[in-house]
């Protein structure tokens, strides 16, 4: 009975080295270890022109809203551009919800969309901003904000303009309103009015229905290279 007693305990210890050496290894991937983790969102994130990218991150002053950074992808060195603070329009207790954002091509402004609507199957309606930059983006340095202004006049009703978008050398804006296609300068606030037969059966920069759900197509109209013209 001694004799059987012994044999196990050896055996016992001959299996443990074998059970420790069949424990995963934590640094390995597995299919568990795959569905255990998951994936953050990134957000909006827009190339530079001047080297890097623009991204959304949470403001660590006001909290749940975004500052406007910008990473130097060689470096990695991180910088505000536009704080959450910079994003409250004046009168305002909060800063803007930022959905969306994009840039000029000479980096002296930023046109920010947000309170979007539904239209279809997207949330293509809402209000825009743009947020003037006192001087071009540079990395690391101070960057002073001149204004903050809500496009389309007093007129605009709230969460009505659909793919706004600035012209190539920054001074103007163009956007859809209720079928008609605007441009707005930038520097006089002035709007024209580039189409009046816009109604219910007659669209101007945008598409609907078929073209919408078929074809995927959405936003209607360009800017022309010299900013002269709108396609």
């Amino acid at each position: 009975m001694r004799r059987n007693v012994q044999i196990i305990f050896v055996l016992l210890l001959l299996l443990v080295p074998v059970a420790a050496q069949q424990q995963p290894d934590p640094s390995l991937l597995t299919v568990d270890s795959i569905f255990t983790y998951r994936t953050r969102s990134l957000g909006p994130v827009r190339w530079a022109e001047t080297g890097g990218y623009y991204a959304l991150e949470p403001s660590p002053t006001k909290r749940s809203f975004v500052d406007i950074v910008h990473y130097d992808v060689a470096t990695g060195n991180r910088t505000v551009v536009v704080s959450a603070e910079q994003l409250t329009p004046p009168g305002a207790s909060e800063p803007l919800l930022v959905e969306e954002f994009a840039f000029t091509e000479r980096g002296t402004g930023v046109l920010i969309f947000t309170k979007s609507q539904r239209v279809w199957r997207s949330n293509t309606r809402g209000d825009y901003w743009i947020c003037h930059i006192g001087q071009s983006f540079a990395p690391g340095k101070a960057i002073p904000l001149i204004a903050l202004r809500k496009l389309g006049g007093p007129d605009a009703k709230p969460s009505s303009l659909m793919f706004a978008k600035i012209s190539p050398d920054g001074l103007k804006a163009a956007y859809v309103r209720e079928n008609n296609i605007y441009v707005e300068d930038l520097i006089n606030n002035k709007i024209t009015k580039l189409t009046t037969d816009g109604t219910r059966y007659i669209v101007n920069g945008t598409f609907d229905w078929v073209y919408e759900e078929e074809l995927f197509c959405r936003d209607g109209f360009r800017w022309s290279p010299d900013s002269k013209q709108i396609a």
